[in-house]
């Protein structure tokens, strides 16, 4: 909510052109920090897809899997930048294997009983199931959590309906902290920062 459409078009403007410069065709992502005065600056761009993916599926209605693997395929980009709409605000949550609480320590073992949130406008990316085991020798990422609205309220409700639902036995997970930041009033208001979680 704290991205306006100027500064959006302005953002993709820039990206657009950084790809054309290195005679870039995929998808990838551009990665950008704002600073408390509005301005954005950049960080980096990963020719690749995200873990973050899923977002811009929901507010653009793409299948970037799909699209990604037709143009490397040879087949046109169907689309100019300009063609593109976003729509609504999604919202994902890294469901971590980790007690956020006590420093993001690792918590691993088996998971006698889990059971996944589901419905209108929710996605949800696992591995999980009733009896798999979390390993210590992998990432700590168990799901990918999605939400979509048609206004940032309606999708944060979402996801804190969906964080309600996901029960996940046998491990710690980063559920409860992501409770915390979504009842948040900074993170209601677009008021966040890299120092939020020490505040």
């Amino acid at each position: 909510p704290i991205v306006d459409e100027e500064t959006r078009a302005r953002i993709g403007e820039l990206v657009c052109n950084a790809a054309h410069a290195v005679d870039y065709t995929n998808l990838g992502t551009a990665e950008f920090l704002r600073a408390d005065n509005g301005e954005f600056y950049f960080i980096e761009i990963n020719a690749r897809l995200q873990v973050e993916h899923p977002i811009t599926e929901f507010v653009s209605g793409l299948d970037l899997v799909k699209l990604q693997l037709d143009i490397a395929n040879g087949e046109p980009i169907p689309f100019k930048q300009n063609e593109l709409k976003m729509n609504g605000y999604a919202i994902e949550c890294r469901i971590n294997a980790e007690d956020t609480f006590l420093d993001f320590a690792p918590s691993t073992g088996p998971v006698p009983d889990v059971t996944i949130p589901a419905g209108p406008s929710v996605r949800c990316d696992t591995y999980l199931y009733p009896g798999c085991t979390v390993s210590p020798f992998y990432d700590s990422l168990m799901a990918k959590l999605v939400t979509w609205g048609q206004t940032f309220e309606e999708s944060r409700t979402r996801m804190l309906s969906a964080l309600n639902d996901f029960y996940i036995e046998g491990v710690e997970t980063s559920i409860p902290l992501y409770k915390t930041i979504l009842n948040s009033d900074e993170y209601k208001n677009g008021d966040l920062s890299t120092d939020f979680l020490k505040r």
